[in-house]
């Protein structure tokens, strides 16, 4: 009876050693198992990570303005500043920054949704290539479109936006725009005639002379005074969210 207690408390003693063994591999193993894990997991977020190469700047109706475009936006506007220079443009240039660029875009982009409501305002590739020609021609052959690392297509379709726009506003708007000879006879009187004779000294044109040039004057005016309010309706309607 003595034997057989002393063999089983060696059994006991054994089975709990083996035990302790598994107990202590078991407590290793579940952090490497954990680790491995978190390296699946880490692996995914890296994949997902390396997948985002651009940074969300706004949300417009749904449709995305990213950091990306008002970079390829900035470099167009350095385009228009190079071909204005050889045009010989003296028209004031406003400081262009990010934040005007953006917002520059979130007007495009409203436009844009409005102009899909228009049939038939499609520009032809002849009349795009025509313009893109031209401002090739006065950047330096394209020279400087490779220098400024912008991308022909982007300055076709960017063309191809800006014609459209003129087509739409022409469409929508300039054919409603009046002016009639009262009014071209104030400005003549109040504008036309003391800012020239601030710059010459020279006899007056007669009002008849001047006046397609003056009701081309006031039909812009007028027409700029629409499209803001139109587009300030618009902007107003829209869902825009902007993230900084």
């Amino acid at each position: 009876m003595t034997s057989e207690l002393a063999n089983t408390k060696r059994r006991m003693y054994r089975d709990s050693r083996v035990t302790g063994i598994k107990s202590y591999q078991l407590r290793r193993i579940r952090p490497i198992l954990w680790c491995g894990v978190m390296c699946l997991c880490l692996g995914d977020v890296i994949t997902v990570r390396a997948e985002i190469i651009d940074r969300l700047m706004a949300v417009v109706n749904r449709q995305i303005i990213t950091l990306g475009d008002i970079e390829q936006e900035l470099r167009l506007q350095e385009l228009d500043a190079v071909t204005q220079d050889v045009a010989g443009s003296s028209a004031p240039r406003q400081k262009v920054t990010q934040e005007i660029i953006l917002q520059r875009l979130i007007e495009q982009t409203l436009i844009r949704e409005q102009i899909q409501q228009f049939p038939g305002l499609e520009i032809d590739d002849e009349n795009v290539e025509s313009q893109f020609r031209a401002i090739e021609k006065q950047a330096g052959d394209g020279t400087k479109l490779a220098e400024m690392k912008i991308d022909v297509q982007a300055v076709k379709d960017r063309v191809r936006w800006q014609l459209q726009v003129l087509k739409f506003i022409d469409y929508r708007f300039r054919q409603f725009v009046v002016v009639d000879s009262k009014e071209i006879e104030a400005y003549y009187q109040n504008e036309f005639l003391p800012e020239l004779k601030k710059r010459s000294a020279l006899p007056a044109p007669a009002l008849a002379d001047v006046e397609e040039r003056i009701r081309k004057i006031l039909t812009e005016q007028k027409l700029n005074v629409q499209v803001d309010e139109w587009l300030a309706s618009v902007r107003k309607d829209a869902t825009i969210e902007i993230f900084h």
